[in-house]
């Protein structure tokens, strides 16, 4: 399935949250969270979603304790991949924040958490196969009506966060069409590990081409966030009336989109 239109409507609603009330999602709700997990496969194999009814708080606590204050989420999304294919990170991001997108649409909330979450209960939860490899979870559920003195001071919520300019991340946009400035309009609010937003745009005749700045880091991929980065792409030139498709790249490049001939 094509991402439906309703997650360029999600996109500016979505906001990572990590305070939840005990109050669970509906059976209604969390069934269309599995069938939307079931028919969403755009990288056949290398990446899914599954849907957590039953989480525990032990899920969000690393090495290092409860990480990033997750709190009270009822349920949960684990994102996993093929733990031997490099294209998987990039297919991770793009599929779970599609998931994540309709779940915003869904009237719930996410955060997705991609370092130190318990490895363990993830695998057990998920259900994780073999030659599967859990890169991010995420709770799900509804958010604390108010933000809590918790998230405004460990996160700075409450205040606008740092997005980067266009022409920053997308080399030479004045002169792209219409519909590729959307595209990286709607790039431009995407959620990243530590907010570092390390893609980076170019064009090449028709194509556009994304790869992550700087050196990598071993508990998020960055290219992770170029997957999540791109699905926000495909979105916005789709909305500007133009169709397309995101190739999965090995090398220093993550994804090649081409238009739809």
């Amino acid at each position: 399935m094509k991402p439906p239109e309703r997650w360029l409507d999600a996109i500016p609603v979505r906001r990572a949250r990590r305070s939840y009330t005990p109050e669970r999602p509906t059976d209604t709700r969390l069934a269309e969270l599995e069938r939307l997990c079931e028919a969403f496969s755009p990288f056949a194999g290398l990446a899914r979603v599954t849907v957590i009814r039953q989480a525990s708080q032990a899920l969000f606590s690393g090495v290092a304790g409860s990480y990033g204050g997750i709190s009270g989420a009822p349920c949960a999304l684990a994102f996993i991949g093929d733990a031997h294919d490099p294209r998987a990170t990039a297919a991770v991001g793009y599929t779970g924040e599609g998931v994540v997108l309709e779940a915003t649409a869904l009237g719930l909330e996410t955060c997705w958490v991609g370092g130190l979450f318990s490895t363990k209960h993830a695998v057990l939860l998920g259900d994780v196969g073999e030659t599967e490899r859990v890169y991010a979870v995420s709770p799900l559920g509804h958010a604390t009506e108010t933000i809590t003195v918790k998230e405004r001071v460990v996160f700075r919520m409450g205040r606008p966060k740092f997005r980067r300019q266009s022409d920053e991340i997308a080399h030479d946009i004045e002169s792209w069409p219409t519909w590729a400035r959307a595209g990286v309009e709607a790039v431009r609010v995407a959620p990243s590990a530590m907010n570092r937003q390390p893609w980076r745009f170019r064009m090449e005749g028709d194509d556009v081409f994304v790869s992550a700045e700087g050196v990598d880091t071993p508990r998020v991929s960055k290219r992770l966030d170029c997957g999540i980065a791109m699905l926000h792409f495909e979105l916005g030139a789709r909305g500007a009336g133009v169709e397309g498709e995101w190739e999965l790249l090995e090398a220093s490049d993550v994804g090649r989109w081409r238009l739809a001939r």
